[in-house]
């Protein structure tokens, strides 16, 4: 993980890498039994009629870069870009809202 200054003043907080944002999307998956596919290094969870799945700050980002967040759309980031997507910063509340839109 890599230190970023926390714009509340209480210590740095902690980035997540794209493989961690990975791994954290799988386990909320599984704990509310829905499906996921790994394609390549990346996850992309399928919560009711919406796609999830982490992003980094660039295109071409790779496992170890850090990650920005995760977006949720009715289509895949990675395939349409320019479709509408919301981003979060936890696949919790990804989901979450994915499931209860």
């Amino acid at each position: 993980m890599v230190s970023i200054p926390n714009r509340y003043g209480n210590g740095p907080k902690k980035s997540m890498k794209l493989e961690e944002a990975c791994y954290s999307l799988k386990l909320e998956c599984a704990l509310r039994e829905l499906g996921f596919v790994d394609i390549g290094w990346r996850t992309v969870a399928h919560a009711g009629i919406y796609f999830v799945e982490p992003i980094g700050f660039r295109d071409d980002c790779g496992p170890m870069d850090e990650s920005l967040g995760f977006v949720m759309g009715e289509h895949r980031y990675t395939e349409n870009s320019g479709s509408l997507h919301f981003i979060f910063i936890s696949a919790k509340e990804a989901l979450d809202t994915a499931l209860n839109i």
